[in-house]
């Protein structure tokens, strides 16, 4: 009733009962009786002949409320239209924020994708030399498992440069067989 008051201070008039605050809140007196004053006070005798107003006082009134109404729902649109307008400003912020962590997460997982390929690749290496190593470990395992002595740092006098002629028999015998002498 306060905050109604203070909107519109011409309702808050002594005298003008049907239309002060309190019969705004709590609506118009019902036919002949009075609020708050009992059974036997009547309009026209709390108020005197002025209780009602002319039509032109009522059209006046109700145009001025209307007016404050409409003033009052164009504010609202104006705010609104601001609180649409930076929301609307808020909304593009994050899509950007958002599109921007989107191109910094497919950096990221490029550089993962690098990085990873990388470590394969050295993964994939390390295998191909520890298998390297490990056939010649098993090579050499089995070259002195037949107990045969191999120096791959010095070539052995005991080996000629062409190791087939010295072993190359007479023809005579077995025509285009060439056999190798073991020492």
């Amino acid at each position: 009733m306060d905050d109604l008051a203070e909107v519109y201070p011409e309702l808050n008039v002594p005298g003008s009962a049907p239309n002060d605050v309190y019969s705004q809140v709590m609506g118009l007196d019902t036919h002949g009786i009075v609020r708050t004053l009992g059974k036997g006070a009547s309009p026209s005798l709390v108020y005197g002949p002025v209780y009602k107003r002319s039509q032109t006082e009522k059209r006046d009134f109700d145009t001025r409320v209307e007016m404050e109404v409409q003033k009052a729902t164009l504010a609202m649109k104006i705010e609104m239209t601001e609180k649409m307008y930076e929301a609307k400003k808020e909304m593009e912020a994050m899509d950007k924020k958002l599109l921007e962590a989107k191109e910094e997460a497919k950096e990221e997982a490029k550089e993962n994708n690098e990085v990873m390929e990388r470590k394969l690749l050295e993964t994939k290496m390390d295998m191909e030399e520890t298998i390297a190593d490990k056939a010649k470990e098993g090579i050499q395992a089995y070259v002195e498992s037949l107990e045969i002595n191999v120096d791959a740092n010095l070539k052995s006098e005991q080996v000629p440069d062409n190791p087939l002629k010295q072993c190359q028999q007479p023809s005579s015998l077995v025509p285009g067989v060439h056999t190798i002498k073991l020492v």
